[in-house]
């Protein structure tokens, strides 16, 4: 171990490794950050996709001489599980902001994962209890996932140069796409294997355990703290950053009424409106209107995640390259590229009866939905700086409520899983990512808010 001294306002004194990653320990963080979000987001999205293939569970409910419907047969009860994971999420976002005061993003994450984790492993179980033990464990899923938006823009803020923000942001967003890819064609598999739905749930379950305790070990709560962070990483980190001035209380009156930051809640309400109908009810989609077989569904539903996560990857790293263009025009122009892009693909898929343009189309609204997040999370980090955990937050907060809702909306309009119906739903979901974004581009900003200057 070594003792070394730091200038500028950071530690006098800490002690590092005599190996620190080739001065890229801020690499691990983010790859191991991106685990952890790809497993915590894989074990809420299982259910959407093994609800096509759990047909065996009906079937032993009635041998046992049962009359009545299994909540399967029962598209109310039905909704409810799938809505299980905003109502859990809601809950879930409660105590986050100030557990990330009081005890830090290492302790905080690490606990919501293994929530995470336990509910996965328990699914089978509660499946094979009754209706109201697969809704508590939904719930305990979606308190897994609640601190996922926060921690996007979270661990750049702390562990990214100002010229890899962009990166860091794209990267670690590429969660909710890494989930989807992984999640659907495994799951695709083993739904068609003699293994059947359940060991899907504890392998997830396993594996979000042991990346948790990893993050757990490795992770620190700030650069000057790690003992694999060299003198000249740590320099690289802080530079042009302001040093944390103790704890400061949260100002949510001040963020709740800052134009710009309602704009850019608006707008996410938008994208999530759209995202969650994809990917909730995508492998639906595909299998009961576009008729893919299960295995099928599973690739089908998966490979438009692979496009958006690398659209993502280049778009964060042409945001850091682009010097030549301000940050606001940078943020702006990946909001509206993404917004027109889903609003055009739910267009087509509402027009058209072809199954090869509905899925090009499907294709290219999932695609385009990963960039928002480079546009709206951005200028949220730019603007509220140190308060960005508050502004994620809500936004989280805000997806549980249409992850609530949409379910309940597919239920009213698509109870029949008609080309028809899915149709009419795909009209609305444009008309509603247009309207709530008009705002954006007028009322944005990339100048830090007042409240964020320290007093």
């Amino acid at each position: 171990m070594t003792v070394v001294t730091i200038e500028s306002g950071f530690p006098d004194v800490r002690q590092i490794s005599s190996f620190v990653f080739f001065h890229k320990t801020r690499y691990m963080i983010m790859v191991l950050s991106l685990l952890c979000m790809t497993v915590g987001q894989m074990n809420s999205l299982t259910f959407n996709f093994t609800v096509i293939c759990m047909q065996d569970v009906v079937t032993d409910f009635h041998q046992n001489n049962r009359t009545d419907l299994h909540w399967m047969e029962n598209p109310s009860q039905k909704s409810f599980i799938f809505s299980g994971v905003a109502i859990g999420a809601v809950i879930g976002l409660i105590p986050l902001v100030p557990m990330l005061d009081h005890i830090g993003l290492r302790i905080t994450f690490t606990i919501f994962g293994l929530i995470s984790a336990a509910s996965s492993l328990l699914f089978p179980l509660a499946v094979s209890i009754d209706f109201y033990a697969v809704f508590i464990v939904r719930i305990l899923q979606g308190i897994g996932t609640s601190i996922l938006y926060t921690v996007v823009a979270y661990i750049p803020g702390i562990w990214a140069p100002k010229n890899e923000m962009g990166t860091f942001l794209a990267v670690l967003s590429c969660g909710f796409q890494l989930s989807n890819i992984i999640c659907m064609p495994v799951s695709g598999i083993l739904c068609e294997s003699e293994y059947r739905w359940r060991p899907i749930y504890y392998i997830f379950g396993t594996l979000t355990v042991l990346v948790y305790v990893a993050f757990f070990i490795f992770y620190a709560d700030a650069p000057k703290n790690h003992h694999h962070v060299s003198p000249k990483e740590l320099s690289l980190i802080c530079a042009e950053k302001k040093p944390k001035q103790g704890k400061e209380s949260v100002p949510y009156r001040a963020i709740c009424s800052d134009k710009c930051v309602l704009a850019t809640w608006l707008a996410m309400c938008g994208r999530n409106v759209a995202f969650y109908v994809l990917i909730l009810y995508g492998p639906t989609y595909l299998r009961e209107v576009l008729h893919f077989d299960v295995k099928g569904t599973g690739w089908a539903a998966a490979l438009p995640f692979v496009s958006c996560a690398i659209v993502k990857f280049a778009s964060g790293q042409l945001t850091d390259r682009l010097t030549m263009f301000s940050e606001k025009t940078k943020f702006i122009t990946c909001t509206l590229i993404s917004m027109v892009g889903l609003a055009a693909g739910f267009v087509v898929m509402s027009l058209t009866s072809s199954r090869t343009i509905a899925q090009i189309s499907y294709t290219f609204a999932v695609t385009l939905s990963g960039i928002t997040i480079m546009g709206t999370i951005k200028c949220l980090q730019l603007r509220c700086q140190q308060h960005v955990h508050f502004a994620t937050a809500v936004i989280a907060f805000m997806a549980c409520v249409w992850q609530f809702v949409v379910p309940l909306g597919v239920g009213y309009l698509c109870p029949n899983n008609t080309p028809e119906e899915w149709s009419f739903l795909f009209f609305i979901v444009s008309g509603i990512v247009i309207v709530v974004n008009i705002p954006f581009p007028f009322l944005t900003t990339s100048q830090a808010a007042d409240y964020t200057k320290h007093k």
